[in-house]
């Protein structure tokens, strides 16, 4: 009987092991179509409280030559370059807006991803703060996030 029992566990633990290379063998990369060269942020809010209004930001986009971009663009049109987003808060809302504390919103497209994170409050005073939006293809592009009082 004790035989069985181990046999039954050696059996079970064979077939467990089998079962995840079988499931790590069939993990397939993902189909080109769902995997984008898009690095650039579309729009960015930021904003004194998770129930506050909402400043949008000036999105100012630099190529690789340190050319400001403007009109409509491509991704080729702004690759190897860098962002800048600017938040002008009217100086009526000065004592309403620490800008020193706000929450910041990024709109992106497809498999783009921010690091560091935009959650949690953020310091956008003075030269601010630098993200890396980082494509699904693995290309990067940095953008300084800064606000100021006007």
């Amino acid at each position: 009987m004790m035989k069985m029992m181990k046999t039954i566990k050696k059996t079970a633990l064979l077939i467990g092991c089998l079962f995840m290379v079988v499931s790590l063998w069939n993990c397939a990369k993902a189909d080109p179509e769902f995997i984008h060269p898009t690095n650039t942020i579309s729009q960015m809010t930021c904003q004194a409280a998770h129930t506050a209004g909402q400043f949008l930001g000036d999105i100012y986009e630099y190529n690789s030559n340190s050319e400001l971009v403007t009109g409509a663009f491509t991704q080729a049109d702004v690759e190897g370059g860098y962002g800048l987003i600017v938040f002008a808060i009217p100086l009526s809302q000065q004592n309403d807006i620490d800008l020193t504390r706000v929450y910041l919103k990024a709109t992106v497209t497809w498999d783009e991803i921010i690091t560091p994170s935009l959650s949690g409050r953020h310091n956008i005073t003075g030269e601010g703060i630098i993200i890396t939006v980082t494509s699904g293809v693995g290309t990067t592009r940095q953008y300084r996030i800064r606000g100021s009082y006007e």
